[in-house]
């Protein structure tokens, strides 16, 4: 019977202790999509969006003019770095930003939306006396808790900033 409720304990403090380590894979949280609206002409405002991607460094990978759609290219935003449980290089965070451009006759709303969103790291390490190095990639959806949330929602705001100032006509380049 003791030994029953010792294993019963144990598996209880495990269930415990595993949904904070982030290798156990929570649930992520779904992340903000900015939105603004332009009365500004539908293609106008695809066509003038796409432009300001470029300016600011972001590479198009795909555009469908059609569904008035771009998504770019993996783009560094942030770093995370310090700590005890940081890499050497710190945490880099890569995203690819989709633009969707919705219309009607008042004119366009513009929504943006951090996808594959994923953190690089680099270790480096000392193996039978040699220094060896590898990088590693953690994708969102299968370690969420790994996740600073406020880098991605900064880099959202600061291009919906960007954009929208922009089509207003004021262009900040984005700072």
């Amino acid at each position: 019977m003791i030994r029953r409720l010792t294993w019963g304990l144990l598996l209880l403090l495990c269930f415990a202790v595993m949904p904070g380590c982030y290798y156990f894979r929570l649930a992520a949280a779904p992340l903000q999509k900015p939105r603004f609206v332009t009365v500004k002409p539908v293609d106008e405002v695809f066509g003038t969006v796409r432009n300001l991607l470029l300016q600011d460094g972001y590479i198009i990978e795909q555009e469908d003019p059609r569904d008035r759609t771009i998504l770019t290219d993996f783009r560094h935003f942030s770093t995370r770095a310090g700590g005890v449980t940081q890499p050497e290089g710190g945490r880099l965070y890569y995203h690819k930003l989709r633009v969707t451009v919705e219309g009607g006759d008042e004119g366009a709303a513009v929504v943006l939306e951090s996808v594959a969103l994923e953190i690089r790291s680099s270790y480096v390490y000392d193996e039978g006396g040699k220094v060896l190095s590898f990088k590693k990639r953690y994708p969102y959806e299968h370690y969420p808790g790994m996740f600073d949330l406020s880098s991605v929602n900064w880099e959202l705001d600061r291009m919906k900033g960007y954009l929208e100032s922009s089509l207003r006509g004021g262009g900040r380049r984005g700072q």
